[in-house]
C-alpha cells in the first residue's frame, strides 16, 4: 500500500488528507522454478566429506571444507546431530568429533 498527501481543496494548505494510491503493477504469484533446499544442499555436502573420512567429521573439517566460520560449522553439524544423522562424541582435550550413525545413508 502507497501513501500519498494530497491538499484538500479549499481548506487551505496546512490540511492533508491521506488517500490509497494504487500500485501500477500487479503482483502475480508466479510460481518460482524448484530451487533446491539450501539445507539440504548443505547436508549432502558436509555427508560426503564424512564419507571421505570414513564416517567421522569435526567442526574444523566443515568449517575449511566449506570455507565458514567455526561457529556456523558447529550450528550445522549440531543441527544434524539433533535430525538424528550425526551422532555427538566428545574426544580428547574436550574436542567434539561426530560420526555418521550408517554410513551407507550418506548418498551422493
Amino acid at each position: 500500500m502507497v501513501l500519498r498527501r494530497r491538499v484538500k481543496k479549499g481548506q487551505g494548505d496546512n490540511v492533508y488528507l491521506l488517500h490509497e494510491r494504487r500500485s501500477s503493477y500487479s503482483v502475480r504469484n508466479i510460481p518460482t522454478p524448484s530451487i533446491p533446499d539450501l539445507w539440504e544442499l548443505r547436508k549432502q555436502v558436509i555427508l560426503q566429506v564424512a564419507k571421505r573420512r570414513n564416517g567421522q567429521i569435526r567442526i574444523q573439517d566443515i568449517a575449511a571444507e566449506c570455507n565458514v566460520p567455526f561457529r556456523i560449522a558447529a550450528g550445522w553439524l549440531s543441527r544434524l546431530a539433533h535430525e538424528g544423522i550425526l551422532t555427538a562424541v566428545v574426544g580428547q582435550q574436550h574436542a567434539i568429533v561426530y560420526f555418521v550413525k550408517e554410513v551407507g545413508q550418506a548418498s551422493e
